[in-house]
């Protein structure tokens, strides 16, 4: 997490965040900068402290019986990535699949005034409860939230010009893509062979599809609908809260893998340095060519040495695993 401000001022915080983002590129075009600046985030998650609304994490709002996160408010630098994708306009229809706290909805909401309208859908009740209390709290009115499966689209209300997942897929949504006008977009997070996802952006290239923007991006998956995306967490065996993600299209025994770091750990190191920050090349690129692609191996346990504080990224076969680490020593800096 990112070290705190000392203001706690809500508006010089939002003004030092999007400053941050407008310098770092997050954020480029002059209306989603000013709506960033005028759409008060911590409004939306009253339950979390107002400095952390302004740091660039994603905030949790739901979890499921296990513990797992089934919702929460993305990381601004992320809502602000997936607003440039889309290129919402004034006057535009816009079906957002993934209301959550109705932040993302809000700003959508103040992109397509004057003359255009949002609806905002999620599969679960409270959440449809809380985004629209959020949202006529902030007096936002041409927005609607629904209970509503986004894969599934709303076709009364069809064709828009824009649609938008905050939820990660699988796979494409068919049925959504003939709720698009001709010249629509569509801006959808997915993953790519196990854990690794990017945030595409897909537009009408006469009878196919093109893609006209794809950036690093990881959303919780779709649940509840016709486009389940399925991940099993694996609780690992032993000390700490080491979990496993997997996914229906990955062949690995499920049940063997959790004690699988209860056993001797060989470390073998490629040689290679990298630049600061390609590590996500790295691994888009294993993702493709593993035959059962990435996973998210987050947690920490003694004697476990994952490359990020949250985790590690790992390869599965079978009852077997590798997990990626870095280098030991004085040369460490971007090494594998």
């Amino acid at each position: 997490m990112e070290s705190t401000i000392t203001t706690s001022d809500p508006a010089d915080l939002r003004n030092a965040m999007v400053d941050k983002f407008t310098e770092s590129r997050h954020l480029r075009t002059p209306a989603i900068i000013d709506a960033f600046r005028e759409v008060e985030r911590h409004r939306f998650i009253p339950d979390a402290d107002v400095q952390a609304a302004y740091v660039n994490d994603a905030v949790s709002i739901k979890h499921a019986e296990d513990g797992e996160m089934i919702s929460c408010i993305s990381a601004p630098s992320v809502v602000a990535t997936q607003l440039e994708q889309l290129g919402a306009q004034p006057g535009h229809k816009i079906l957002e699949a993934g209301a959550a706290t109705g932040y993302n909805a809000a700003l959508l909401a103040r992109l397509v005034a004057p003359g255009g309208h949002v609806w905002t859908v999620d599969v679960d009740t409270d959440l449809v409860n809380t985004a629209s209390k959020h949202l006529e709290a902030a007096s936002v009115s041409n927005l609607t939230v629904l209970l509503a499966d986004g894969a599934a689209g709303l076709p009364e209300h069809a064709p828009f010009d824009r649609i938008q997942f905050t939820v990660g897929a699988g796979d494409i949504p068919l049925t959504v893509l003939d709720q698009l006008a001709p010249d629509g977009r569509v801006v959808i997070p997915m993953r790519i062979r196990g854990s690794i996802s990017r945030s595409f952006a897909f537009e009408r290239d006469g009878d196919t599809w093109k893609t006209v923007s794809c950036e690093m991006a990881t959303f919780v998956p779709m649940r509840k609908g016709v486009c389940d995306d399925v991940r099993t967490t694996i609780s690992m065996a032993g000390e700490g809260n080491v979990r496993l993600e997997t996914y229906s299209e990955q062949l690995v025994d499920r049940e063997a893998i959790r004690t699988v770091l209860d056993e001797p750990s060989h470390k073998l190191y490629t040689g290679v340095k990298f630049r600061q920050g390609s590590a996500w090349w790295v691994y888009l690129w294993l993702a493709c060519v593993l035959p059962n692609g990435l996973s998210r191996l987050p947690g920490q346990r003694p004697r476990f040495t994952p490359h990020f504080g949250w985790g590690s990224m790992a390869a599965l076969d079978g009852d077997s695993l590798a997990y990626l680490t870095v280098r030991e020593g004085d040369d460490a800096a971007g090494r594998f």
